[in-house]
């Protein structure tokens, strides 16, 4: 799934609870959580296992890129269990990797771009999954035309012409682009571009005790 929206769009709202009702449905999804800005909205999985923040989203990409080459040299393993990366900020993420790259002369972010390009090209039939949230979509933050392979586009707020252009090509937009915070556009594969509203979550603490006890769970197993 690719999520995107401007400040203020509601993304991490709609990305908590599309979190909370993945792992309802299914519990025995192992997570990883990239979470570049270290945000407040992700400090309850600080102690999670496999929560990365700040410059260790580097190395929570790569885990997860070495986990998808181990189930895809062995397919079998893809069948017991499903995988999924979410990087939050994503853009925020590969700038700076650039800028560290120009700096040090290495190829970081080299290495994400073409993980994650991989990952979307190939990962899907392995039950290996990723959500990556951004304020703007541009093809560069996706090696080799990757962004085609996202199955999910969500798209929420205002959206300029260009964005439009750019996630829904070839689609009906519906009329209308008043969007309050959590509404948008969503285009899911085999379907036609629709209007979305993800609700406010009424207990916020409850609900990340919820995820936070789920995944604990989870994390012995993985």
């Amino acid at each position: 799934m690719l999520l995107t929206g401007g400040s203020g769009s509601g993304k991490t709202m709609a990305l908590l609870f599309l979190l909370g009702n993945l792992i309802r449905e299914y519990p025995e999804i192992v997570i990883y959580l990239c979470d570049f800005k270290r945000g407040e909205e992700f400090s309850f999985l600080k102690g999670y296992k496999h929560y990365y923040g700040g410059n260790d989203c580097y190395k929570g990409i790569m885990d997860y890129y070495d986990l998808f080459s181990s189930i895809r040299e062995n397919e079998e393993a893809s069948w017991q269990k499903k995988y999924l990366l979410i990087c939050d900020e994503y853009p925020a993420l590969v700038n700076y990797l650039q800028m560290k790259d120009k700096n040090n002369k290495t190829k970081l972010a080299n290495d994400v771009l073409n993980a994650v390009a991989e990952i979307l090209m190939a990962g899907r039939g392995l039950g290996v999954y990723l959500w990556i949230t951004t304020q703007r979509a541009d093809s560069t933050l996706f090696a080799n035309g990757a962004r085609d392979n996202f199955m999910i586009i969500c798209a929420l707020g205002r959206l300029s012409k260009e964005q439009k252009n750019m996630l829904f090509s070839g689609q009906d937009i519906p009329e209308g682009d008043a969007y309050y915070p959590g509404e948008g556009l969503l285009l899911a594969d085999g379907q036609n571009a629709v209007c979305v509203k993800y609700p406010l979550i009424e207990n916020m603490k409850e609900w990340e005790s919820r995820i936070l006890e789920a995944l604990s769970r989870g994390q012995d197993a993985d």
